[in-house]
C-alpha cells in the first residue's frame, strides 16, 4: 500500500517502518513528509499494514538519527515485536496535516487530476509526483504516453481541486 492508497481512508503516510532499532522496541522510520518536525508534535499515529490493517499507537518518544526517525510506540517492547511492523506506514488523519501556503498542495491531492493544456485539450491524468533535487515533476499519462511537467509556475498555470483539473503549459524541447 502506497501513501496514495490511504486517501480513501482519510489517512496520509508520513513515514515507513524500515526495521527495528535497538533492544527497546524502537522503530527505524523512513521520513515521507516535507515536515519531519511533525513527528515531535504527533501524540499518536496509525500504523497501516500492506494489507490495510490500521492500528492506533501512542507515541512514547521520537528522536532523529542519521536521516531517519527512531520512534518508540506504546505496546512495542522488544525488537521481535517491532520487526512485525517492517514495511508498515506511519500515518496520520488528513485533518492533522500541516497547513500549507496558498498554491501549495499535497501530492495525494494532485494525483488523479485531469491535466489540460492552456487551449483546453486533455493531456491525461497526473499519475505520480516525482521528487527530484531541483523541483518536483508531474508524471502525466494520456493517449500519447507519458509527459513530465516541471512543478513550477512557468509550466503549471492553475490547479482547481474542486473541478479536478490542472492546466499546464507543456515544456517544448528543441532538437
Amino acid at each position: 500500500m502506497s501513501p496514495r492508497d490511504l486517501e480513501s481512508s482519510n489517512l496520509v503516510a508520513i513515514g515507513r517502518v524500515l526495521k527495528p532499532h535497538g533492544v527497546r522496541g524502537e522503530l527505524r522510520v523512513q521520513i515521507l513528509t516535507d515536515f519531519p518536525e511533525r513527528f515531535d508534535e504527533t501524540p499518536e499515529v496509525r500504523l497501516v499494514s500492506p494489507e490495510g490493517l490500521v492500528l492506533l499507537k501512542a507515541v512514547e518518544s521520537v528522536r532523529f538519527h542519521s536521516g531517519w526517525v527512531l520512534m518508540k510506540l506504546a505496546g512495542i517492547q522488544d525488537p521481535e515485536n517491532a520487526g512485525r511492523f517492517r514495511g508498515w506506514l506511519v500515518s496520520v488523519p488528513e485533518t492533522e496535516l500541516v497547513d500549507l501556503e496558498p498554491d501549495e498542495y499535497w501530492h495525494f491531492e494532485l494525483e488523479g487530476l485531469e491535466v489540460r493544456d492552456e487551449a483546453g485539450a486533455v493531456l491525461g491524468r497526473l499519475e505520480e509526483v516525482l521528487q527530484t533535487p531541483g523541483h518536483d515533476l508531474y508524471s502525466v499519462r494520456g493517449a500519447s504516453g507519458e509527459i513530465l511537467i516541471p512543478a513550477v509556475a512557468e509550466f503549471v498555470r492553475s490547479v482547481d481541486l474542486e473541478a479536478g483539473v490542472m492546466v499546464v503549459r507543456p515544456p517544448v524541447f528543441e532538437a
